[in-house]
């Protein structure tokens, strides 16, 4: 990569491996004096949780002294506090803190709070808040950098004249109502009108002819358009928090419901209500958004999730349904790199990926005489920048979660992402004497033959349940030897359950509920006031039954099982995550 031009780094979705993985990739940056020359920040998802914390952090230094105060040990010494608190954040475990508060679940059965929401507060409570030193959420709006003598400072007219250059954070969600790209900044949001290339007119090839458009401030928008952008009495201006924004980015369809803002948009008489999810859906990778700044020289630090060969593919409906979005996730990436390597040149990029050097295959075809033509390989060459072919292996197939990482796991990440980055980057005179704390996994990542149960606890790391008792044999045994116990003392009585007859009043009332909820769930998508005719009769005859039965079901199935499990909750994390991370130190190894 170049050493010129406008630099723009994209931390790529892929939950909190990538999240540890990019971790690695600033600590590398802050070693090599590149991140005081980095003027875009482009995430999504995974990515954004830890590029708004960095942001945060960045933040703090840049404000608290003049330009040519800042040292480059500055930047590695904020790297270092925030591999400190983000590790002890996650160690908590942020997927089931989102269900252990009780009275939080009870707030699900409301329309406008959904479990997207919670985790965004989970967010703001062990990241967000903390590394700002607020005891309210954190807002977008507060992310805005003024360093000393300049209180309007703007990054695009007075980065320039700067050494150290104050970075554009911008976190990427997908709008479902147009299928394009939302960006989250310090100053706004909404739809970016697309970047060109070599066109005038590219953005004619849109499908979708309206677009959101995005305010130039903030201070443009309505101070009550909605339950997300709320009314700030004092100042009287909107207001959206940071943990919102990395919420939105990274709310997975069919795992987090989309984060929704109200009152936003309108249409004629007609209300918009913008619906927003995974930035990953319209692009992973974060570099639309670095197009659209117009950087000269990237940095794409990539650990999402990527296709992997199956020998055998499942032809179930949902199987394929499930492998076909992945080819198409996986096609989106690759044309998405394509074009940036084709349009910028590869000197341009430096692309730090967790499949870096990984071993290549092809395979030979049967021959007519049922002999196999020989297969094509290409060996790995991890072990160049210092990480053993099966360790890299392991950790391309890590889980896509935000549960608890232990530290092998954790470790492991960063030091991958930090040795990676160090074949892409440019060279130059690096900072020396620099102790990161996960470099106490080097010898293991180069030669896990001398350890074998660190091979082990990232051989399993890819499970996504039962990974306590994959690491620790003796708890399965005991699991297996309690679970027979339970079956031999509830024999007799299981026996006797099975030998009675169901009535058959009991099918019946359970084929009413389902039907009654079929019909009740179908009905509610009516648009009530768009009934014409006759069929306005039956418009006070469905309202209030209508909205009774939502409000029920959505206590039940949203709020009162949830606070049901929430002692469960409670209960795991007290002992097995706490179990888990015990299982997974280096000191065990």
């Amino acid at each position: 990569m170049n050493q010129t031009g406008k630099l723009g780094i994209a931390l790529s979705g892929g939950g909190l491996r990538a999240a540890f993985f990019h971790i690695g990739v600033l600590a590398r940056m802050a070693e090599r004096r590149l991140l005081s020359q980095v003027e875009v920040i482009s995430a999504v998802s995974g990515g954004s949780i830890i590029a708004a914390l960095y942001y945060i952090h960045l933040k703090k230094l840049l404000e608290s002294k003049a330009d040519r105060a800042i040292t480059d040990q500055d930047y590695v010494d904020l790297v270092q506090r925030m591999i400190r608190q983000f590790w002890q954040a996650t160690r908590r475990n942020i997927r089931l803190k989102a269900f252990e508060d009780p009275r939080a679940n009870l707030r699900l059965y409301r329309r406008d709070y959904s479990r997207s929401d919670r985790i965004a507060e989970v967010y703001d409570e062990l990241l967000y808040r903390p590394a700002m030193g607020k005891s309210e959420p954190v807002e977008m709006r507060e992310l805005r950098i003024f360093p000393p003598g300049q209180p309007d400072f703007h990054p695009r007219r007075d980065n320039p004249s700067r050494r150290h250059k104050i970075p554009i954070l911008i976190i990427n969600a997908t709008t479902l109502n147009t299928g394009r790209n939302w960006h989250f900044t310090a100053r706004t949001m909404g739809e970016p009108v697309r970047y060109r290339v070599g066109r005038p007119q590219f953005d004619e090839a849109d499908s979708i002819p309206i677009r959101l458009r995005r305010p130039f401030d903030y201070f443009q928008i309505h101070p009550c358009p909605g339950h997300y952008l709320h009314h700030d009495p004092r100042r009287c201006l909107p207001s959206f928090t940071v943990a919102k924004a990395v919420a939105a980015s990274a709310a997975v369809p069919g795992l987090f419901p989309p984060i929704t803002l109200e009152s936003l948009y309108r249409d004629g008489d007609d209300p918009v209500c913008v619906q927003l999810v995974d930035g990953g859906v319209h692009d992973n990778q974060g570099i639309d958004a670095l197009l659209f700044e117009n950087c000269e020289r990237f940095v794409i630090s990539d650990a999402s999730g990527q296709l992997d060969f199956e020998h055998c593919p499942d032809a179930g409906a949902l199987k394929v349904l499930s492998r076909a979005g992945a080819v198409l996730q996986d096609q989106v990436r690759f044309e998405s790199l394509r074009r940036l390597f084709e349009t910028r040149g590869r000197e341009q990029v430096a692309f730090v990926h967790l499949r870096k050097g990984m071993e290549k295959r092809e395979l030979g075809w049967i021959g007519w005489n049922g002999a196999p033509y020989p297969e094509r390989r290409q060996p790995a060459t991890t072990l160049a920048y210092g990480v053993d072919p099966r360790v890299q292996n392991c950790l391309a197939e890590i889980r896509t979660d935000l549960d608890a990482f232990h530290e092998a796991e954790a470790c492991a990440l960063m030091y991958d992402g930090y040795q990676i980055a160090a074949t892409e980057l440019p060279t130059g005179t690096p900072l020396a004497g620099i102790g990161w704390p996960f470099s106490v996994v080097a010898e293991r990542m180069r030669d896990p033959d001398k350890d074998r149960r660190f091979l082990r606890q990232l051989e399993i790391s890819r499970h996504n349940v039962g990974k306590i008792l994959l690491l620790d044999l003796r708890l399965l045994f005991w699991s297996i030897g309690a679970a027979l116990l339970a079956l031999a003392w509830s024999w007799p009585y299981l026996t006797r359950w099975l030998q009675g007859s169901v009535p058959v009043r009991t099918l019946v009332v359970l084929l009413l509920i389902v039907a009654l909820d079929w019909a009740g769930r179908h009905l509610a998508r009516v648009k009530l006031r768009e009934l014409e005719g006759p069929t306005r009769l039956l418009k006070p005859l469905l309202q209030v039954p209508l909205g009774g039965y939502q409000t029920i079901r959505r206590f039940l199935l949203r709020a009162l099982l949830p606070v049901l499990g929430a002692v469960l909750i409670k209960v795991y994390l007290r002992t097995f995550n706490r179990l888990y991370l015990c299982l997974g130190r280096l000191s065990r190894s």
